[in-house]
């Protein structure tokens, strides 16, 4: 190695991209040498251009220009300039293999090989990392179902929170409504077994045929829309009343348990039935 290309390297290069490295040591290093006279002219230039990339943060011409230089002329150091540049662009694998080669090459600049060393032991602990990770962020699929069955409590405590008191509710006012129109049926009726003439042939009924069928079409209806009512009001009252028991034996347990209550038509009117899982 000559002193004028020493002059070179220490000179040119080092004043456009190594003005930087005491604060944040994250500058390439320009120390790029020569085989030959005819290309030190050459390998100088594409070493100032790459310099000037890196300064201005275009690390993808400043690895072109790199590798360019290092393909004249195999100075250790330009791989080390390489492998800046890709760990500025966050590219630790790449940066990581030309810091390694960049270690293992003789004539390698003794300043760059401190960095070089720092730069390599934080990026392998960075690609450990990387690695740990991974399984926690891609669970497998028999990891993802167990996890799955976790949330299913969740949910259906949150459902336990309001569903009771909306069935509650809703029972309270079917059964409510229920009542009322059973009620008025049963007053229609009573409008007409009530009246004077009703069952007896010897007085004046004071409603006329019509209206007394009127009456018992009406009442019936009532009735039975009331009959209804109250059937749905009761199983909803009671399903609203189940539901908070097994809201809070589930709780108790620390497991989910399925409860319900059928409502279905029968010859009487409505039948209901409960089934449940404890």
């Amino acid at each position: 190695m000559s002193k004028a290309s020493a002059s070179i390297r220490y000179g040119a290069v080092v004043a456009l991209g190594l003005s930087l490295s005491r604060l944040a040591s994250a500058e390439p290093s320009a120390e790029a040498t020569t085989n030959s006279t005819d290309g030190s002219a050459r390998i100088t230039e594409l070493n100032e251009t790459g310099a000037r990339a890196y300064a201005e943060r275009n690390y993808r011409a400043a690895i072109e220009k790199f590798v360019e230089a290092y393909a004249i002329d195999h100075d250790p150091n330009l791989l080390f300039n390489v492998a800046r540049c890709y760990e500025k662009l966050g590219d630790a694998v790449a940066a990581i293999e030309k810091y390694q080669a960049f270690l293992a090459a003789p004539g390698a600049d003794t300043e760059g090989r401190v960095k070089a060393k720092i730069s390599l032991l934080e990026l392998e602990q960075l690609r450990d990392r990387g690695r740990a990770a991974t399984p926690a962020a891609t669970p497998s699929a028999s990891e993802a179902t167990p996890h799955a069955a976790d949330e299913t409590p969740r949910a259906s405590s949150s459902a336990h929170g309001y569903l009771p008191w909306l069935s509650l509710g809703a029972g309270a006012v079917l059964t409510s409504v229920g009542a009322t129109l059973y009620v008025l049926g049963m007053h229609d009726h009573d409008l007409v077994t009530s009246s004077s003439g009703y069952g007896d042939a010897t007085q004046v009924d004071p409603l006329t045929r019509a209206e007394a069928q009127n009456y018992v079409d009406a009442g019936k209806t009532k009735k039975l829309a009331g009959g209804i009512g109250l059937g749905l009001g009761g199983a909803l009252l009671t399903t609203g009343v189940l539901l908070l028991l097994t809201g809070k034996s589930e709780a108790a347990a620390g497991g989910p348990h399925g409860a319900g209550l059928t409502l279905s038509p029968s010859e009487r009117g409505f039948s209901a039935g409960y089934s449940g899982r404890f």
